[in-house]
């Protein structure tokens, strides 16, 4: 069996004086990830994962995505190969996307799943000189319609009771744990190939190990559930519109924890964007279906940099100026491999 490996990376000091491990490929790599520079010719590709994830999930989406543009790939302080920070909120994590993008000398494609989905909304809405482009799979945002697995994975930002599920969860074989999650993340596990599936359960049983980890997740999870529950100017969706650039939303039809019915919803929040409805899909789509993902944010980024929005202002935008895609309207694609 072929074996996956993650794309190298260093871990870097952010200006929030919290730690950040950061993956690293650009055209022409030979397997090293260069040098570590955030310039480059073509605008760079910035991933940020989502719950428990880390910045491997994007692998198999760097590698379709390897000849487009330079890319990075984040771990969120806490997850993946960071060092646990003091604080592991949205607030937090917003900062400190936004303290990486400053590293850079312009504006960036920001590409974001489920929990990086919510931080990176807010992130493209206070810092647009930050964001050229934005691209959600299954973004995290408040729901009032909960999916199952949603609903099951809620319950443990209850005190006290999220810490005896994840105790009792500890017990179960690691076999059954991937299997379990397998089941949460993906439409159809069986069509994965076993490599990516090794990879995937290998990266999350070596991060589930660390110390910190149960606290890490408990204490993000409890300010996604804060943050559903957010009124007023500071909600999720307020943020989302007043987001400028271009805009693409990937949701996938058989998501257990981000409900497909949210599109209409982002179809009424969202100006300047294109969602794309993916059947037969789970909740991380560029881990299910990294080809046609890839060729789903191709075709968007190409799109997006014929005609542009201004991100200045949304005065300039009410000046008649054209849209930096399709004006919102739901589209289907055929999710293969």
């Amino acid at each position: 069996m072929e074996r996956i490996e993650a794309w190298p990376g260093e871990l870097r000091t952010l200006s929030t004086g919290r730690r950040m491990f950061v993956r690293h490929t650009k055209p022409g790599d030979d397997g090293d990830g260069g040098d570590g520079g955030a310039a480059g010719s073509a605008t760079p590709i910035v991933y940020v994962h989502g719950l428990g994830g880390s910045s491997t999930n994007w692998t198999a989406l760097m590698r379709e995505l390897h000849d487009d543009a330079e890319q990075w790939a984040l771990d969120l302080p806490g997850f993946g190969d960071s060092p646990p920070g003091d604080r592991h909120t949205v607030a937090e994590y917003v900062a400190d996307v936004v303290a990486f993008l400053e590293t850079f000398d312009g504006p960036v494609h920001l590409v974001a799943n489920s929990l990086g989905g919510m931080i990176c909304v807010y992130v493209a809405s206070r810092r647009p000189d930050l964001v050229l482009t934005l691209s959600l799979v299954s973004p995290a945002m408040p729901q009032y319609r909960v999916p199952w697995a949603a609903g099951a994975t809620a319950v443990m930002a209850v005190p006290w009771l999220g810490e005896r599920i994840i105790r009792s969860a500890a017990y179960a074989a690691p076999e059954k744990q991937a299997a379990r999650l397998a089941a949460v993340l993906f439409a159809d596990p069986a069509v994965i190939p076993m490599a990516e599936l090794t990879f995937a359960a290998e990266q999350r049983d070596r991060w589930m190990r660390r110390p910190y980890a149960d606290a890490v997740l408990l204490q993000a999870l409890r300010s996604i559930v804060r943050h559903y529950t957010r009124p007023g100017r500071d909600s999720a969706w307020r943020a989302a519109g007043h987001i400028l650039g271009p805009t693409l939303v990937i949701m996938g039809a058989r998501d257990t924890l981000v409900g497909a019915w949210g599109r209409t919803r982002w179809r009424r929040a969202l100006r300047y964007a294109r969602l794309i409805y993916m059947p037969n899909t789970g909740h991380v789509a560029m881990m299910e279906h990294p080809a046609a993902t890839a060729g789903i944010i191709r075709e968007f980024l190409r799109d997006a940099s014929r005609i542009r929005t201004s991100a200045s202002t949304r005065r300039t935008l009410g000046r008649g100026m054209p849209p930096g895609v399709a004006p919102l309207a739901e589209e289907r694609t055929h999710a293969t491999n």
